[in-house]
Order: structure tokens, then C-alpha cells, then sequence
């Protein structure tokens, strides 16, 4: 049984290197976002070649310590993407609150994402709720606990408030960030999973003074997550959560997806999915845009 569970799970991440891949090769970029995004997959003697970069970036995701016992690391990564995709910034004082020991958008929130309901990121706030408790598979070998979630969430968020609560004293102890805006241009093969890179730049479109300081804005997901990963290269800035928990503009058509639970407004009920074996996708019962592989 171990063996073939060993097999299964070396299939999977076959698959998604290769889901990965494809979807780095495809993704149109300029030439100048590129090289600022592409800089920790360079080796540093000024030259970029794609086959080398793209093992590196394999080598790392196979190597790293991204530990996800009980699921929470990678949704709440897949969080601060979400919220930088549809609400356009990391401001989670303003645009989140607490109620009955949950997260939730505020109205503040809600109405800065386009479609009005901030789907991608209220799909993943629906997996505190205690009818997840089990279900949400984020990996062949790792179900989500809901419960670690909610109480992971809240305690984060706590000290996103009693940090930015702090006057500027210069001695890190404290949240400076500058206002800003976040746009979304490209995703890559990352650490853990898969990066995705945003242009950040001040509300009026403005380059930031210091960029690397978004970091503090990001307490409220932890940032010692390992698929939080925070990186910032000139105006660009990136997180790293599993693919599957983020919505993709597009899709490989006829691709069985690498992937055990998958957010989409697209309806791929019936659709090839692999998590512990080849699979169809069923709707969670969670959340409309939430699919299982199943």
C-alpha cells in the first residue's frame, strides 16, 4: 500500500512540474519584468538561459522545506495572492475583521473586486468554516484543518492589529508600509509551488520608495510561512502558494490537472484532475467556485 501511495504521489508531482512548466514557458512577460522576476533563478554570471533557470527553479521546489502538516501554510499564502489579485493591495485592517472567531471581508473590501464578491478570496475564507473540516485536500497527502485555520487566522490577524497599532519608532518592532497598489503580472515556478509576481507602486502609480516593506502588511498570513516566501525585486513583489488555490485566467486544454482541490469560476465538473490517482472533479458543497478531485 505504501508503495503504491509512493507511486501515486511521485505521478502527481510529475505532472505538476509539468503543468508548471508549461504554464511558465506560456506566460507572455516584458522583457524588463522578466529580468527584475527571474533574478533568484539567474546563477549570477549575468546570463539566463530558460532550461537552466527552469531546473533550478524544479531543483528548488523539489529541495525546499515547505512544511504543510495541517494545510493551513499553503491557504493562507493563497490568501495574499487572492487579496493582491482582487482587492489590489494588502491593507487586511481595512478590508478584513473578525466575527465568531472568523476572518471575513469587510464591506470596504468586498467592494473593491470587480465581480463584487471577491471570489477567489471569500472561496478560501469558506474553508474556516466547520463543514471544511476534512474535505479540503490541498495535496494528495495533506487534508486542511479548518479549525487550525480559523484559530491560525484570527491569532495573525491580532498581531497585524497590535503591530500596525505601533507610532514608526525605526526599530522594527513596528509596521511601516507605504500605501500602495498591486498589480498582477506573471506566475512562475516557486520554492514550494508556484510565485506569483505583482508590480507594486503607490496608489497613483508612483514608484514606492521602499517596496520590501509590503512585508509588514503580511503578518496577518504569517510571514515566516514558507509558502508566504515574500520576495521584492525593484517595483516587483511575490508570494508562493499551491497553484490550485488560486484561480487561473487560463487553462492547458485536454490537460488532466495536477491538482486535489481547485477554486474556478469556470465549470470543469467531470473535468481530468490527479490527487492519489486519475480522477474527475466534483463540486465541494463548500463554496460554488470550490472543486474536489474525487
Amino acid at each position: 500500500m505504501r508503495a503504491l501511495e509512493a507511486v501515486q504521489n511521485e505521478l502527481y508531482a510529475r505532472i505538476k512540474r509539468k503543468h508548471m512548466r508549461a504554464s511558465w514557458k506560456n506566460t507572455a512577460v516584458t522583457s524588463a519584468l522578466a529580468a527584475a522576476a527571474l533574478l533568484s533563478a539567474c546563477s549570477g554570471n549575468g546570463g539566463f538561459d530558460e532550461s537552466s533557470a527552469e531546473g533550478d527553479a524544479l531543483g528548488q521546489t523539489e529541495q525546499a522545506s515547505c512544511a504543510n502538516p495541517d494545510g493551513t501554510n499553503s491557504v493562507m499564502a493563497a490568501l495574499a495572492v487572492a487579496t493582491a489579485k482582487e482587492l489590489g493591495r494588502w491593507e487586511p485592517l481595512t478590508d478584513f475583521y473578525v466575527s465568531n472567531n472568523e476572518l471575513r471581508l469587510t464591506s470596504t473590501g468586498r467592494s473593491r473586486c470587480g465581480d463584487g464578491m471577491c471570489r477567489n478570496t471569500q472561496a478560501l475564507l469558506d474553508m474556516q468554516k466547520p463543514i471544511s473540516e476534512g474535505q479540503v485536500k490541498v495535496s494528495p497527502t495533506v487534508t486542511l484543518s479548518a479549525s487550525a485555520l480559523r484559530s491560525r487566522l484570527v491569532a495573525k490577524f491580532g498581531e497585524q492589529a497590535t503591530c500596525e497599532a505601533r507610532p514608526d519608532n525605526h526599530n522594527g518592532s513596528d509596521c511601516p508600509a507605504e500605501d500602495h497598489q498591486l498589480r498582477f503580472m506573471f506566475s512562475q515556478a516557486g520554492s514550494c509551488d508556484t510565485d506569483f509576481w505583482f508590480e507594486a507602486t503607490k496608489t497613483t502609480g508612483g514608484p514606492l520608495q521602499y517596496p520590501a516593506q509590503l512585508k509588514n502588511k503580511l503578518l496577518w498570513v504569517d510571514t515566516h510561512n514558507p509558502y508566504v516566501n515574500f520576495q521584492s525585486s525593484g517595483s516587483m513583489v511575490s508570494i508562493d502558494p499551491t497553484l490550485g488555490l488560486i484561480e487561473e485566467s487560463t487553462g492547458t486544454a485536454g490537460s488532466c490537472s495536477p491538482t486535489c482541490t481547485k477554486i474556478t469560476g469556470a465549470s470543469i465538473l467531470g473535468a481530468c484532475c490527479s490527487c492519489n490517482g486519475i480522477k474527475k472533479f466534483q463540486r465541494s458543497g463548500l463554496n460554488p467556485y470550490v472543486y474536489f478531485c474525487r
